[in-house]
């Protein structure tokens, strides 16, 4: 062992007087004033090959290469190379590259960014999900050449580089390589941090582009089924907006004709009552009575008619879910739309559809079209709460107590009288304008439910509408009486209708509270939804237009039925919802009552305007001008500015259902940020290979890379490596590639991978030069090449006492 350690010794010290005399030889070699030999320059159809197998190449098409050299006769043995070219045509040959996966990327940010409807049916989607697949293929190969651009660029002015970023073009598409030995290598290493820390910034981008790149692509490529934008609107209604959305209702806005229950079609406010007869039947056979339990099912809506269109009216009871608020927990709240909006929107969706039948639009291929008004447009939004309490006789002396305006914050009651001293079961506001006596004063036999309206007063009844007081069927002196307060309000609402291509006539109008965040940014413990809904009521927020009803409007809500005998209020409480109090039932139809009421204000208000046409030879009649309409660049509709100047004008947005491209959503919109960086760094590449001329395709391959190393000089820093590398220091050992001369002493200089530190003059002068060819050791024998050389296994250590730069 001591006789193995003495000769280890004596080969070291060998090899660094053999290190020594090398370095000398080097720097007087570059030294010299002698000029570099220039590279044989090529003519005629070498020269045009040169740039054809350049582009080849750069295309990944090098089999394509062999090919042509073997037909043009050319000889097929390695010869001397140039490392790296400076030439603008050259270099902007070699980034053809790009020129495939940019344009697709480009063009998919595009055509999504505008927006593109296709249709509604497309074939051959799924080849989509190929396409997507080789143009992620083709980024990552775009990436690749970016890297090892770069890369080289360091390397060919002379500067060192850890060894872990040399392959670095090639691991883009394994994430992991952000997490590995080849990356903390390259953090940890000793060369300059300015250095350092750009190339980390371009492996780590390049790897989290090449891992995007390709889901990115994919979500814009494949059209997604969606609402695309089809055209756009004013339409005027002969109203004005106090007319359509009054803030006080009084009984003169109403035909005495209808103290009798009429038609669904007629502007009385009770006109529709039979919906909400219909809504307690539907919850009340829902589920069957043995399988209903403790539980209550009822429907979401059921349908009102008005003169043109057909509308929701939307109910929810129980509609707090904390136990301890003060307001009534079976309170219940509706909302419809409003019937003359309604109307006006279903005959625009009509003339909408007749301009599109008679167009070669490509909405014609879709599956549903949507016509939408989401400003300016107001529906009614009520609320009410009942509480149980009784009469003892025409002495009973007692105030009347009413429960406190649902839906209210308890700031806007500081200065009420608010008790709990009542039977009611939530807190109550006395109120002194109405005796008991009284209260058994109301018109009606006392066998059925009779109601008396109640005007509250704004102090201290801060955000009630109107109250009720309804006196149940009684046969004895105590008579039961419910309590009850109602809200109202008019709501910012958008609101949709709907029609498939199929469908003809009449569309089905929905909607929903308009932009509930800026509507409701606060909601209180007391206020606390089950479930987020189309209904809010949250005074004083929303709804934004508080309205007050007169008891002789209100009175319209119950006229009588002729050919029942009875009151709309009592024919309703007849159908009842079942297993629950009255109070659940009476809620449900106040706030039902009042919303479909108030929704028929302005009811005979009317679409206005004369229609853009357009003559059809083929019918020989003017139609609805559809290119107007779909392109949105003008209103269909043309009135006089001095007449409609006080008229209720909304904006109608179309929209048809099918495939397309579009940033609708959050993913789309992350996509094409994606692929925009990846666009920026092609072009950036580009036009640094424009400007600069200088280009390279070598060592972007293992086996090239494989090839250099065999034919560079060992090195001791990579001893015990042979059969892999587990330690970091390995990664860190900064690399370069350097001219020295081949075994022969020719003036053909050759390449070499240098481990370690190297004097910086030494690597300045002998760093790669530009369109110069470098050759093979084509003499290479002996000690002179061997692995035993002394001179070649010392070598980068000596050079590396000077500087780590």
């Amino acid at each position: 062992m001591a006789k193995v350690a003495s000769d280890e010794k004596s080969r070291i010290q060998e090899a660094e007087i053999a290190s020594i005399q090398w370095t000398n030889s080097w720097d007087s070699t570059a030294s010299a004033d002698k000029p570099l030999p220039s590279a044989p320059q090529a003519t005629g159809l070498q020269s045009y090959l040169v740039y054809v197998k350049a582009t080849l190449r750069s295309l990944g098409l090098n089999v394509l290469v062999y090919v042509l050299q073997h037909y043009f006769g050319i000889d097929l043995n390695e010869i001397p190379k140039k490392a790296f070219h400076r030439d603008r045509l050259l270099a902007l040959l070699r980034s053809m590259v790009h020129i495939l996966p940019f344009t697709i990327a480009l063009g998919e940010i595009i055509i999504n960014w505008r927006g593109y409807y296709i249709g509604a049916n497309i074939e051959g989607l799924n080849y989509m999900q190929f396409a997507a697949k080789l143009h992620e293929m083709a980024m990552q190969s775009s990436l690749a050449v970016i890297v090892f651009c770069y890369v080289r660029h360091v390397l060919f002015s002379g500067d060192a580089l850890p060894i872990g970023a040399l392959l670095s073009g090639l691991q883009l598409t394994q994430i992991s390589y952000l997490w590995s030995m080849e990356l903390w290598g390259i953090a940890s290493s000793k060369i300059p941090l300015l250095r350092r820390l750009s190339v980390m910034t371009m492996i780590i981008i390049a790897v989290l582009l090449a891992s995007t790149v390709g889901p990115s692509s994919a979500i814009l490529l494949i059209p997604n089924l969606n609402h695309w934008p089809a055209g756009s609107t004013h339409i005027w209604l002969n109203s004005t907006a106090s007319e359509m959305w009054p803030s006080r209702l009084d009984g003169s806005m109403v035909p005495s004709s209808c103290s009798q229950a009429a038609n669904v079609s007629s502007i009385c406010p009770a006109s529709e009552w039979h919906s909400i007869s219909d809504y307690l039947s539907l919850a009340n056979g829902i589920i069957p009575a043995a399988f209903l339990g403790p539980y209550t099912v009822t429907p979401f809506w059921v349908q009102l008619t008005g003169k043109g269109s057909l509308r929701q009216l939307i109910i929810q009871h129980h509609i707090y879910d904390n136990e301890t608020a003060p307001f009534d927990q079976g309170a219940a709240q509706a909302t419809t739309q409003h019937a003359a909006v309604a109307d006006a929107l279903s005959a625009t969706s009509s003339l909408w559809d007749i301009a599109l039948q008679h167009s070669d639009s490509p909405f014609f291929d879709q599956r549903d079209a949507v016509q939408s008004i989401v400003a300016d447009n107001f529906q009614p939004y009520t609320l009410a709460s009942c509480g149980a309490d009784v009469i003892e006789g025409e002495t009973d002396d007692r105030p009347v107590a009413f429960p406190i305006p649902p839906g209210s914050s308890l700031d806007m009651l500081e200065d009420a009288n608010v008790t709990t001293d009542t039977m009611l079961p939530m807190y109550a506001i006395e109120y002194a304008g109405l005796t008991r006596s009284e209260i058994l004063q109301t018109p009606g036999q006392k066998s059925e439910y009779r109601i008396r309206w109640v005007e509250l007063p704004e102090d201290p009844f801060n955000g009630s509408s109107i109250g009720a007081v309804i006196l149940q069927p009684t046969v004895n002196e105590t008579q039961g009486v419910l309590l009850c307060n109602v809200a109202a309000g008019w709501g910012s609402s958008s609101m949709n209708m709907s029609k498939s291509p199929a469908a003809s006539g009449t569309g089905l109008a929905s909607s929903n509270v308009y932009d509930p965040d800026s509507a409701l940014p606060q909601r209180d413990d007391y206020s606390r939804r089950i479930a987020d809904s189309v209904i809010s009521f949250e005074l004083p927020m929303f709804p934004q237009r508080k309205i007050n009803i007169s008891s002789d409007w209100a009175e319209y809500l119950n006229p009588l039925i002729p050919n029942l005998n009875m009151t709309v209020f009592n024919a309703l409480m007849s159908v009842k919802l079942v297993d629950h109090e009255d109070t659940t039932s009476a809620n449900i139809i106040l706030a039902g009552l009042v919303a479909s009421g108030l929704a028929r204000t302005g009811f005979e208000s009317q679409l206005q305007g004369e229609i853009r046409t357009a003559f059809n030879p083929t019918l020989n009649a003017s139609i609805p001008d559809g290119e107007y309409w779909f392109n949105g660049r003008r209103d269909m509709f043309t009135v006089d500015p001095q007449a409609s100047k006080d008229w209720v004008k909304l904006r109608v947005d179309s929209s048809v259902e099918g495939y397309g491209f579009g940033l609708e959503g959050l993913a789309p919109k992350l996509t094409v940020a994606v692929l925009l960086i990846y666009c920026v760094l092609v072009f950036g590449h580009v036009c640094y290979a424009a400007i600069s001329g200088v280009s390279s395709t070598n060592w972007d391959s293992i086996t090239e890379m494989v090839a250099l190393a065999v034919n560079s000089s060992p090195t001791i820093q990579l001893r015990n490596t042979c059969a892999g590398i587990t330690q970091m220091g390995v990664f860190q050992l900064p690399i370069r590639i350097l001219t020295s001369k081949d075994a022969g002493g020719e003036d053909e200089d050759h390449l070499e991978l240098i481990f370690g530190a190297v004097n910086g003059t030494v690597a300045k002068k002998c760093r790669i030069q530009e369109n110069r060819e470098y050759g093979t050791m084509h003499n290479c024998s002996g000690a002179t090449c061997g692995y035993d050389s002394p001179a070649s296994s010392c070598r980068s250590r000596r050079l590396g006492r000077v500087d780590m730069g």
